[in-house]
């Protein structure tokens, strides 16, 4: 029954149809334009929590764009939180005529309450699952053998009908959020990489979320059988660089959280202290603590998420250190009075504070 279960929910998962009466939720969807192949796909995000609540982050072979019809042209690799579970998170596989192979892996913290990073690794022979670089599945039947179409890089969040599967709904705790830190992708080059497993990848772009990049991302506006929400542009959201998932109710869309997203018990290359003074008029200062040398990344954003500066410091030995900002934009310019965030950044983990600028 289980198999019976999961394979009919795979056959209507990306049936795209018009509507004739809206759903009674919102949700968001981010996709890439282009579509990739063998290589390491990997994001570092928040998911969402709530029973009945499925946030993502998978590869999905758009056949439907395509031109083409049918389950026959199936191929998916996907992450699934599921926001019932607070220690499991579901991995699937689905191939031609929408054969899957879903299976729940635990893991060592709710990931609905801290971010880590998570990795698929897809080669001609198998798929293997990672969480903080560990790995928690892997792959190596005829499911991976079948998996060699071309992919989109996708996210989404959405309400699914089956109680079965993702527990219970109620509407009483929307508005959630998935939140999303950064997307790589890497290709597959056995033998000749400095990345991934065996060094057998290569880190060809990442997207940090700092803005909407329409090159490479459209937001997607659709829905599908078995779904209660309606995708739509709005309850994707690029602010304090993240890529925010809304699902909300009609009149409530977008993200209406605290703009200041604060991250605990993160391992990181750094930490920041109290910024001083703040407010200020001048010029700021945030001590950090340098664990060990490297470059740290830094974003600033107005109220609103816009970016004003951003750059990197580069810290050649571990301790205290400052970071100083004076009031200026990237074109030199005073900004104008009012709060603003700063992101500090490394290739793992990110860390935001506020600070209030007075003229």
């Amino acid at each position: 029954m289980k198999k019976y279960y999961y394979l009919n929910r795979s056959i209507i998962f990306f049936f795209f149809t018009v509507a004739l009466i809206a759903k009674p939720y919102r949700g968001g969807e981010l996709r890439t334009l282009d579509s990739y192949r063998f290589g390491r796909y990997e994001v570092r995000m928040r998911s969402a929590e709530g029973s009945g609540v499925l946030s993502s982050f998978f590869t999905y072979r758009d056949f439907w764009s395509e031109g083409l019809n049918g389950s026959q042209h199936w191929n998916e690799i996907d992450w699934e939180w599921l926001g019932l579970y607070d220690d499991k998170i579901q991995t699937n596989l689905i191939i031609q005529n929408t054969w899957d192979l879903p299976e729940l892996v635990d893991t060592n913290s709710d990931p609905h309450q801290d971010f880590h990073n998570y990795a698929i690794e897809w080669t001609p022979d198998h798929v293997a699952f990672f969480i903080d670089d560990e790995l928690v599945r892997f792959v190596d039947n005829f499911y991976a053998d079948s998996l060699y179409h071309y992919q989109k890089i996708m996210m989404n969040i959405w309400q699914p009908t089956y109680v079965d599967w993702v527990g219970e709904f109620d509407s009483e705790i929307l508005p959630v959020y998935a939140f999303y830190d950064w997307v790589k992708y890497y290709a597959y080059v056995p033998g000749s990489g400095n990345a991934g497993t065996d060094n057998n990848y290569i880190l060809l772009w990442t997207d940090e979320f700092d803005y909407f990049d329409p090159m490479r991302w459209e937001r997607a506006t659709h829905t599908f059988d078995n779904n209660n929400v309606d995708f739509i542009e709005a309850n994707v959201v690029f602010n304090y660089g993240y890529m925010i998932l809304c699902m909300t109710t009609p009149g409530n869309t977008g993200y209406s959280g605290d703009p200041l997203y604060v991250e605990d018990n993160i391992i990181t290359s750094f930490s920041i202290g109290n910024a001083y003074p703040n407010p200020f008029n001048h010029n700021v200062t945030i001590p950090l603590s340098v664990n060990k040398a490297g470059l740290i990344y830094f974003t600033l954003y107005d109220i609103n998420g816009k970016v004003i500066k951003n750059g990197q410091n580069n810290f050649d030995i571990s301790g205290n250190v400052n970071f100083h900002w004076d009031g200026l934009a990237h074109d030199g310019r005073p900004v104008s009075a009012g709060p603003y965030f700063i992101k500090l950044s490394d290739n793992i983990s990110s860390q935001t504070k506020k600070i209030l600028y007075l003229k």
